[in-house]
């Protein structure tokens, strides 16, 4: 692999162009978790999480994966891209990230997407975010911002979809 040349193609993209990596990097996510985190979920977070549940829930976030690129190619305005730091793919990404690497550790059982979460939405956090703060679509006040929000719609969702508090 000439990573040489990946890294040269990275650094030329745009943060629109960038954002196709999302759903490039969502779907492997999905098919990594796909064979077992219902069982898993049904161990350690919830008997109640089915696999229609899964199959809603990541169906939806792949569409949403694809959407969000389109939309933002054609607004690519600070407070579109608020929204998607906030709502989509900061919860997806990064939160996810800390779910799986958590929800490992507390169970002590691998939790199907940890893989592909360390390995693939982390270095894409770093990048589109980096691409995102360049192009100033995001500063220091809107990322913290879009992060704690990020961090408490996740929760939120984790909370009602996986552990099914409510």
């Amino acid at each position: 692999m000439n990573f040489d040349g990946i890294a040269r193609f990275l650094a030329q993209l745009s943060f629109r162009e960038g954002l196709w990596l999302f759903p490039l990097a969502f779907t492997p996510h999905v098919l990594e978790e796909l064979p077992r985190f219902t069982s898993w979920a049904q161990r350690y977070a919830s008997d109640r999480f089915t696999w229609h549940d899964y199959i809603a829930i990541h169906s939806l976030g792949v569409v949403v994966s694809l959407f969000s690129p389109a939309v933002i190619w054609f607004f690519p305005n600070k407070a579109v891209v608020f929204m998607f730091f906030a709502f989509v793919f900061t919860p997806a990404v990064f939160f996810n990230t800390l779910f799986h690497a958590g929800a490992t550790a507390v169970s002590g059982v691998y939790c199907p997407g940890l893989l592909t979460a360390l390995t693939l939405y982390l270095p894409l956090f770093y990048y589109l975010s980096r691409l995102a703060f360049r192009e100033a679509l995001l500063n220091d006040d809107t990322a913290i911002f879009a992060l704690v929000i990020a961090g408490v719609f996740h929760a939120a969702e984790v909370g009602h979809n996986v552990f099914k508090m409510w």
